[in-house]
């Protein structure tokens, strides 16, 4: 075969070998569980039956339910895509223990690690972490993230395997002895567990997701937004902006009228809350300011869905805003619905004080809407009533 022949024969391998779609990517793993719901998991993927990444976590981990705790990699080489995928947990909320095996989707992993995807941001960045979250009754959901990007791949119901150590008498001492959990009462965990119990269904199903805007308002323009917090039914929390000129920001709203601005910076693809907690800060006094949990009603996203006739144009139309308004004495707040030429009010909440012990802040705390009942407590282990008091609306 002569030179020329080799060359070109060479070179259209080269050419063929280059055009192939690329198997190997640079990913870790991202361990996730829901706020409040924590965790304790063993992850492992596989490909062909060969283990391609592990991670693990000893102590309970709840960063939110889509979140993680960062990135686990196991060398700095190139990665297959994973066909399997084996997770293990103890549940801190019910002591089970949880186990399965499962078979992921590789060829949808596959062309999301082929094709870099771009964010709210205008930034363009390529798959780089397969988070694995674990929630109570044995509930997993896999994620894939591009920095910004998060995109659910695959839901799955792992085993219980039962009771974690149940005949342990030297660790039944400490889990599950009413006295020694009796300390905890009003620490956050036990008292979100009260005001929403443990959401099973949601864990399974999924939460519906939406755009939407934040406005912030206040009587004579006395306060302004220092810092609010967004907890969802799933377990995610995330803060919008109070500052910044980014997408995901707080609007500033009128007072008297509904201004409605379309598509202005809303948050892209995220469930409602059911809970947030505000935090404002006096514009006279800046030492002075207010912290409060604010339960929203049951039924909010029913009332941010329904679609309403628009009194001007005839049109139907639907809510596109959230506002958080704050009276000029800061005794009081109110949750607001907005969308084009409407606005309406669905609940009064009570601007708290913080409470100060010493260098200890603890937030105000807990307004609860109309007609708000407790739920059924669902779990195993018993739930203890805290010790606190909840304002509510009338």
């Amino acid at each position: 075969m002569s030179t020329n022949k080799l060359h070109f024969l060479f070179f259209f391998m080269v050419l063929f070998i280059s055009c192939q779609p690329k198997e190997k990517f640079d990913w870790e793993i991202g361990l996730s569980a829901p706020k409040y719901y924590s965790s304790s998991p063993k992850i492992s993927f596989s490909y062909q039956g060969k283990i391609v990444h592990s991670a693990s976590s000893n102590i309970g981990i709840q960063p939110g339910w889509g979140q993680t705790t960062g990135g686990y990699a196991s060398g700095k080489d190139l990665d297959a895509v994973p066909d399997g995928l084996h997770v293990e947990w103890l549940c801190g909320t019910d002591r089970f223990y949880y186990e399965g095996d499962f078979e992921l989707p590789r060829d949808k992993m596959m062309e999301l690690f082929q094709n870099p995807v771009t964010d709210v941001y205008g930034q363009t960045n390529p798959y780089s972490l397969i988070i694995v979250g674990t929630a109570p009754g044995g509930n997993v959901t896999v994620w894939m993230r591009a920095i910004h990007v998060l995109t659910e791949i695959a839901r799955f119901k792992a085993t219980n395997k039962g009771i974690w150590k149940e005949n342990d008498e030297k660790f039944n001492k400490y889990w599950g002895n009413e006295e020694e959990n009796y300390k905890y009462r009003n620490n956050e965990h036990n008292i979100f567990h009260y005001l929403h119990s443990i959401p099973y269904k949601v864990w399974e199903e999924g939460e519906k997701e939406y755009d939407y805007d934040i406005g912030f308002t206040s009587e004579n323009n006395t306060s302004k937004m220092n810092i609010l917090t967004f907890y969802t039914k799933s377990g995610e929390v995330f803060q919008p902006d109070a500052y910044s000129e980014e997408p995901i920001t707080i609007d500033k709203s009128s007072w008297e009228i509904s201004n409605f601005i379309p598509n202005n910076n809303r948050i892209k693809k995220k469930p409602l809350p059911i809970m947030m907690k505000v935090e404002i800060k006096n514009l006279q006094n800046s030492k002075i300011y207010h912290s409060s949990y604010v339960i929203l009603p049951t039924n909010f996203e029913n009332l941010y869905t329904q679609p309403y006739i628009d009194s001007i144009t005839g049109k139907k139309e639907n809510f596109n805003r959230i506002i958080i308004a704050i009276k000029s004495n800061e005794d009081l707040g109110f949750i607001m619905l907005e969308g084009k030429n409407k606005r309406i009010k669905i609940m009064d909440f009570k601007c708290f004080l913080p409470r100060m012990d010493g260098t200890t802040y603890e937030s105000g705390g807990y307004s609860l809407p109309k007609g708000f009942e407790f739920p059924k407590w669902e779990g195993r282990e018993k739930l203890i009533t805290p010790d606190i008091e909840f304002w509510q609306e009338q």
